[in-house]
């Protein structure tokens, strides 16, 4: 499909070092075919100033020699990507092997060439306010189409920097090299803001872990220390263990004796003196 596409460059470039926008044209002479692809090249368009979005703006003209009208087949649609790797990077690989309608859900701008006239022309407005970018331009046709000649020119009325021939710079850039701020650059791209919101889950994760972490181990020493044997009354006191000693003024038992009754030994002791002096009868 590449083959099928010829482009005339035309470029006024300054005279001096400096790089500044410049008028710049692409025109692509195509034989339609179904089902069909074409790299028509692209440009460079700086970034937009100030509160403006717009940073640049294409003319297209388009001249149809086909005997039925294109709103009557196709659909036949000009595509736009800029050099994102969510837009451009996501077809690039496969760009001769991916359907239409996976090319279109990647595209930034797609317009519907479905007028009756032989011969029209419209605006195609680009915005970028992050940073300087290629756009690429293509021409679809999805679906049975009438094989004749088509005549397509984008003309870069305002914002080029750069443009570049159908077929190339499909992993380079032609853009000029500027001082970009980091920061500016990333934030225009999906995953630099996936990467940021994945970093900060991961932080909030590990400080809420080791929050976790601590409370447990707090409440471990709390248990532990609850189960442990009070301290000692006094200061310094030494644990006792062993056999009770006995009060102070009572008697001490040894083992094995048995503690008389001192009202039951008096009476014994009186009867005893009784019975070893019987009274004598005169």
């Amino acid at each position: 499909m590449r083959g099928l596409c010829t482009v005339l460059l035309v470029a006024s470039a300054c005279a001096d070092s400096t790089f500044t926008k410049v008028k710049a044209q692409l025109e692509a002479n195509i034989s339609l075919t179904p089902s069909g692809a074409w790299h028509l090249g692209g440009f460079c368009f700086g970034q937009a100033t100030g509160d403006a979005t717009k940073a640049a703006e294409v003319r297209a003209h388009v001249e149809w020699e086909g005997q039925r009208g294109l709103n009557e087949m196709g659909p036949v649609k000009l595509v736009a990507f800029d050099a994102r790797e969510q837009r451009w990077g996501a077809v690039r690989d496969t760009w001769g092997k991916e359907a239409c309608e996976d090319k279109i859900d990647s595209a930034n701008m797609v317009r519907l060439l479905n007028k009756t006239k032989v011969k029209f022309n419209f605006r195609i407005k680009v915005h970028q306010t992050s940073a300087p970018r290629d756009w690429h331009f293509a021409l679809l046709t999805c679906g049975e189409v009438e094989q004749a000649p088509m005549v397509l020119r984008l003309e870069a009325t305002k914002g080029a920097l750069n443009m570049f021939a159908a077929n190339s710079n499909f992993d380079s850039s032609s853009c000029p090299v500027t001082n970009v701020s980091w920061f500016a650059a990333a934030s225009d791209d999906a995953g630099f803001w996936v990467l940021l919101v994945g970093a900060l889950l991961l932080g909030a994760s590990s400080v809420l872990c080791v929050l976790v972490c601590r409370q447990f181990r707090a409440k471990g020493k709390g248990e532990k220390s609850s189960l442990q044997l009070p301290p000692p009354a006094v200061s310094g006191a030494e644990p006792v263990i062993g056999r009770p000693c006995a009060a102070v003024g009572e008697e001490k038992i040894v083992d094995g004796q048995i503690r008389a009754n001192p009202q039951l030994s008096e009476a014994a002791t009186a009867n005893s003196s009784e019975m070893a002096s019987p009274e004598s009868d005169v």
